[in-house]
């Protein structure tokens, strides 16, 4: 099995829901996919969308990772899709993740200040730009927390300085009902002891 990595750009041809409403639906679905599909085929990886663009991370047997990027250039959620660097690994640098999705924007914006960008641009990435942008997504912690951040600048929020975190109604709601359900076991096992 020969391994390789992948790193593309590509810019979403969907216009993006308002960050209130909570993870991108059209992003959550391509997450939903991948770790869904990526196990299956042995690969790893992640994924960051800001500014109408994607940047994704792959690694796997060379074969598969072909095959998942020539089904991404044909996804319709796609278009001017750039490879940014593929060439063959040793070994995987993403062992424990299908599809890792970084939500968070201070992360990047930190990058971007860091190296003088003003947007976040994954078409403009020298090599260094992307190994650095690899190295982002793998040491994110903050993968799994179902809250979007704003990356937009301090004039476009107005007076907010900090991020805005919205957890969505659906979450919401789920974990609402996981509390009722709970309160109403305690009580029904408390009944039942007495």
């Amino acid at each position: 099995m020969s391994l390789v990595r992948l790193a593309y750009a590509s810019e979403a041809t969907f216009n993006a829901q308002p960050l209130e409403r909570g993870i991108e639906p059209n992003v959550a679905r391509i997450l939903l996919a991948s770790r869904r599909n990526n196990p299956r085929h042995g690969l790893v990886g992640g994924l960051y969308y800001g500014n109408d663009c994607f940047f994704q991370y792959l690694e796997g047997d060379e074969t598969e990772v072909r095959a998942v990027y020539e089904k991404i250039q044909q996804d319709p959620r796609h278009r001017n899709i750039k490879t940014l660097i593929e060439e063959p690994i040793n070994r995987r640098t993403f062992t424990n993740w299908s599809m890792k999705y970084v939500p968070v924007a201070n992360d990047v914006t930190r990058f971007l200040r860091e190296n003088r960008l003003k947007r976040f641009d994954p078409f403009s990435f020298d090599r260094a730009l992307c190994e650095q942008m690899i190295e982002l997504v793998r040491a994110s912690s903050h993968d799994d927390k179902l809250v979007n951040h704003s990356d937009r600048g301090p004039a476009e929020r107005g007076a907010d300085t900090g991020p805005t975190e919205v957890v969505s109604p659906g979450i919401r709601n789920g974990l609402v009902l996981a509390a009722v359900v709970l309160i109403a076991a305690v009580i029904i096992g408390g009944v039942l002891v007495f």
